[in-house]
């Protein structure tokens, strides 16, 4: 867990390598939970994934108050 770190601040910099290390950090641990079939474990990465969740919202609504809706995105 030494390379992801829970909250930061909002910004982009953060945004990339908060997604980063959060990569590196379920690629180290999501499969031997689930090969391990570890539910303590499994839980412990699932309340990680819902930080790194809540962080990415939080970036996106600064975002779009800064920026407001763009017309230009795809959908």
């Amino acid at each position: 867990m030494g390379d992801y770190q829970i909250g930061g601040g909002l910004k982009l910099f953060t945004a990339i390598e908060k997604t980063r290390g959060f990569s590196e950090f379920l690629h180290k641990r999501m499969i031997h939970a689930l090969e391990m079939e570890d539910p303590a474990e499994l839980h412990y990465l699932l309340a990680q994934l819902d930080d790194y969740h809540s962080f990415m919202w939080r970036y996106y609504k600064k975002l779009r108050t800064q920026r407001g809706e763009r017309s230009d995105l795809p959908g």
